[in-house]
């Protein structure tokens, strides 16, 4: 009778579990549809918008309208990727790919035989999508700010200039949505902390890059704005468009907080961001603020702030990475020949509880032999004195 009870408990503990486990999948299905379809609203939004201009403009022909083509791939490939994703993170309720033998269907395992997965990444398409939008993206920010668009527009029209800024601005909210929906952590975990630090600075520097792409709408600067200095401008925003690729793929990484890429991306990131975004933003700002006379930027304090936060925060980056190199790096040409699995066991502790024996012929290996012999019979004596009579 008490084991029928007993059974029984254990039957209601499951039949319990699996309904939280239905309750907190539908929940997430629920939440993972509501970012796709706030991703596919706020796209759809931005590409009209955006297109509509670069419409206006060129009346006379039918070719503008072929980027609704391309923002239709753009939203086919987010789908994808989104749809993947939850696929993927509905598998890792069940169990971790990471550790199993079998890969998820959709990795890239499966497709690049070449490549092995910690390469390239548990969803590529996560880096890919956005690398993608943003090659779109970035033609039409070319098109209108290389063109006439900017001389046209006006205050008082409703596509003016502060819907274009509004416009291309969304970007950050396009890369909230596609982070948030790799996302399934803990909160408190190292990966929940690493997305929401990474959606909060890229939404920062898109407003960065936007208020630098202000420069040419403004009609106080059409008087001495050359083609170089919007050459400039356009090339130092793309970089700024292009890096949350590098966090992308760091966040694709299966347990990317301990994986051996996982410093040298950072690095990486923290490096091209210095040199491609804070220092000349702030360079073309002060200079057009001291030579051209024009409003200060609130985002010159930003450069500066983050210019501090990359020196401070790269020193004990750099200095893990050379020790990382280091320990990589054989410290010797003696130790240079020694095997993978002699390797595998001094990393493991195992090579100091083992004698290497030569097993070749000669009066040497007796002599070496001899050492070894009255080592293992101190031992068997002074185990044998430890066992109680």
């Amino acid at each position: 009778m008490d084991c029928f009870r007993m059974g029984r408990h254990d039957g209601d503990c499951a039949v319990s579990q699996a309904k939280a486990m239905c309750h907190c999948a539908s929940k997430r299905l629920v939440i993972h549809v509501l970012d796709a379809t706030s991703l596919v609203f706020v796209l759809i939004l931005q590409a009209s918008v955006l297109n509509y201009y670069i419409i206006q403009y060129y009346k006379s022909t039918v070719s503008p309208y072929f980027w609704f083509v391309g923002d239709f791939i753009c939203l086919f490939i987010f789908a994808g990727t989104l749809t993947t994703s939850y696929r993927y993170l509905t598998r890792c309720q069940e169990c971790h790919p990471c550790k199993g033998e079998k890969s998820f269907y959709l990795s890239p395992k499966r497709i690049v035989a070449n490549f092995p997965i910690s390469k390239l990444g548990m969803l590529p398409l996560s880096y890919v999508s956005w690398f993608l939008y943003s090659c779109m993206l970035l033609a039409k920010v070319i098109i209108i700010f290389k063109s006439e668009i900017p001389e046209q527009l006006s205050l008082d029209d409703a596509f003016g200039p502060q819907l274009l800024q509004i416009a291309i601005a969304m970007s950050g909210i396009i890369f909230l949505l596609l982070v948030e929906g790799h996302n399934w952590a803990e909160r408190g975990s190292p990966r929940y902390i690493y997305v929401t630090s990474v959606c909060g600075k890229t939404g920062i520097e898109i407003l960065d890059t936007v208020s630098l792409l202000s420069i040419l709408l403004l009609a106080s600067t059409q008087s001495f704005l050359t083609p170089n200095l919007e050459n400039a401008v356009i090339i130092l925003s793309a970089f700024n468009f292009f890096l949350p690729v590098l966090a992308l793929y760091k966040l694709s990484l299966c347990d990317f907080a301990a994986h051996p890429f996982s410093l040298p991306i950072s690095v990486l990131h923290n490096l091209l961001h210095l040199c491609l975004v804070d220092v000349p933003f702030l360079c073309v700002r002060v200079y057009l603020w001291l030579y051209y006379k024009q409003h200060a930027s609130i985002f010159i304090m930003k450069n500066v702030f983050s210019i501090i936060l990359v020196l401070r925060g790269m020193y004990p980056d750099l200095f893990k990475l050379v020790q990382m190199f280091c320990q990589m790096k054989p410290s010797g040409s003696d130790k240079g020949n020694v095997t993978e699995l002699e390797g595998l066991n001094k990393q493991s502790g195992s090579a100091d509880n083992f004698e290497e024996i030569n097993l070749g012929g000669g009066d040497k290996d007796e002599t070496a032999a001899k050492p070894i012999l009255k080592k293992n019979s101190v031992l068997v004596k002074e185990s044998s004195t430890k066992i109680p009579v």
